[in-house]
């Protein structure tokens, strides 16, 4: 089965950081010129600010197909895309998509330069946001594990590691975290991922 949503997260290069160290307002204004000057993909809506919510999703840039975020769940800020809207295709290829988006906005939030945020690439997070096709169960991880191994190897190279994402409550979503031996360059991933 497909998930109708997947969401990546590229975390913030100092990982031990606080989340209260993240300049939300800047991402406001960062997030609504990404829709003036289409510096990401996707059909882009409006801009919504949920600094309010402890450990929630930040700043949200709202799109019909995707959303991307300065997501601070977990107490881990990074760019999250939650790609959505999934009827069909290979999941292989809807990952791989995913994760581009994901690096093309991480990529775009690094040239604006104003949010004085930096990323790492060592590690990338996937999650299947969609409970009866990837129910975060340890059934439902053993159905998409390899999936996950083969992103990690796609994205990472060999010598990838996977592992899944802790807790397995229900509702929470399913997913894993891939990899790499040390950060890599942002272009070298997104050329790893051209087909």
């Amino acid at each position: 089965m497909i998930p109708k949503r997947i969401a990546v997260k590229l975390f913030t290069a100092d990982s031990d950081a606080g989340v209260d160290e993240i300049d939300l307002p800047k991402y406001i204004r960062v997030f609504h010129e990404f829709i003036k000057q289409k510096k990401v993909e996707g059909i882009l809506i409006d801009v919504a600010d949920y600094g309010h919510v402890p450990e929630g999703p930040g700043v949200v840039l709202i799109g019909h197909d995707v959303d991307y975020s300065i997501d601070l769940n977990g107490g881990r800020a990074g760019i999250l895309a939650l790609s959505k809207r999934i009827e069909e295709g290979n999941l292989a290829d809807l990952l791989d998509d995913a994760v581009r988006k994901c690096l093309l906005a991480v990529k775009a939030v690094e040239e604006d330069g104003t949010t004085g945020t930096s990323f790492s690439t060592a590690v990338l997070r996937v999650q299947l946001a969609d409970r009866l096709a990837a129910p975060n169960t340890d059934t439902g991880y053993a159905e998409f594990q390899s999936e996950f191994e083969a992103l990690a190897t796609r994205v990472f190279g060999d010598g990838a590691t996977v592992a899944r994402v802790e807790g397995d409550e229900p509702r929470r979503m399913l997913g894993a975290d891939l990899s790499a031996g040390s950060a890599e360059d942002l272009d070298t991933l997104l050329a790893r991922l051209e087909r």
